[in-house]
């Protein structure tokens, strides 16, 4: 419990928000495969209900995480996506904490912060106390997930540092085919598959930590990293980089043929990741539809069976795992 709070005082400042389900602005533009063209999301889907902290839209499904890493694999005929972001930009109803509580854990870890205020005489030490209890709930940011590929079954593995909340919506005649989460900080899926064909893994406090394996940017080839160094500084000398830009590209490159194939039991047809290496909105997985699609309101959330999930406002989930605001 100790560790708990106090490791996580050395993370990064977790985006608080309010847990109001922030809708995506039609305008906002798609991550999409490299060679596709720029698309919005109101090209493609009309845009999925907001999720209101007040009401969970249906009951929390349990799927289970153990210390074996096997997870489903793309089945023959599927094709594969990979989607990879540091965490979502869209705020989501979706708190837990990265393990399972008790009533005698939460009773812990308010006497410990009872004890631990008491002793934090300076501004730094109660600055450190309120980092620990702000990232000790995490707060799952959703991302949209539009699916229109209807030549063949789809399978989605989604990765990132953050916890999202990865809602999936197909367009008419799609279906998917199994879908993986592995993150540092436990994900959520809404609007999944059966549980069958469904895996979670995560680092933090997670019987699958073992299994974490870190998401992975594309592959920059050197010349292109040299031209964009130019272009910002036309005196750039690269031979200091080149090295080390021809490992990375190779290093790059061999996740998506050989690792990313491992776990996902296929080469993927698309690689989705924000090259800013930022938070984004929603993914495209398939070509731009003829007519945006009709998005589907939320009818399923899957959650890892090793969190205790909490539906509602920021600060109600920290009173509800014993960390309350005020502290």
């Amino acid at each position: 419990m100790r560790h708990l709070i106090w490791a996580s005082a050395f993370l990064m400042v977790s985006a608080c928000g309010n847990g109001g389900g922030t809708s995506i602005a039609a305008s906002t533009p798609l991550v999409v495969a490299e060679g596709q063209p720029v698309i919005s999301y109101g090209e493609v889907t009309s845009g999925t209900p907001k999720l209101s902290p007040a009401t969970l839209p249906v009951p929390l499904e349990e799927v289970r995480t153990s210390a074996a890493c096997r997870t489903p694999k793309a089945r023959s005929g599927a094709k594969t996506a990979y989607v990879y972001t540091y965490g979502g930009g869209v705020s989501s109803p979706l708190h837990h904490i990265d393990r399972k509580d008790t009533p005698e854990a939460i009773a812990e870890r308010e006497a410990l912060i009872r004890e631990r205020k008491a002793s934090a005489k300076t501004a730094v030490q109660r600055e450190a106390l309120g980092m620990a209890i702000g990232n000790a709930v995490q707060n799952s940011r959703q991302i949209d997930v539009l699916v229109t590929e209807t030549d063949a079954p789809i399978f989605l593995y989604l990765t990132s540092y953050d916890s999202v909340l990865w809602n999936i919506q197909r367009a008419p005649g799609v279906e998917i085919d199994g879908i993986v989460v592995n993150s540092y900080n436990a994900g959520a899926i809404a609007n999944g598959v059966d549980a069958a064909r469904t895996g979670f893994i995560s680092f933090d406090n997670s019987p699958t930590r073992k299994c974490y394996i870190g998401g992975q940017g594309r592959a920059i080839p050197v010349e292109e990293r040299i031209a964009s160094a130019k272009r910002l500084n036309p005196d750039f000398d690269p031979r200091r980089y080149k090295a080390q830009w021809e490992q990375e590209y190779r290093d790059a490159t061999r996740f998506f043929r050989q690792d990313v194939k491992k776990l996902s039991g296929k080469r993927p047809q698309w690689i989705l990741n924000d090259a800013r290496g930022s938070a984004f909105n929603a993914v495209l997985v398939g070509p731009a539809p003829a007519a945006p699609f009709e998005a589907q309101a939320v009818s399923r959330v899957q959650i890892p069976s090793h969190i205790t999930p909490y539906w509602g406002g920021r600060k109600d989930a920290y009173k509800a795992f014993g960390l309350s605001p005020s502290s």
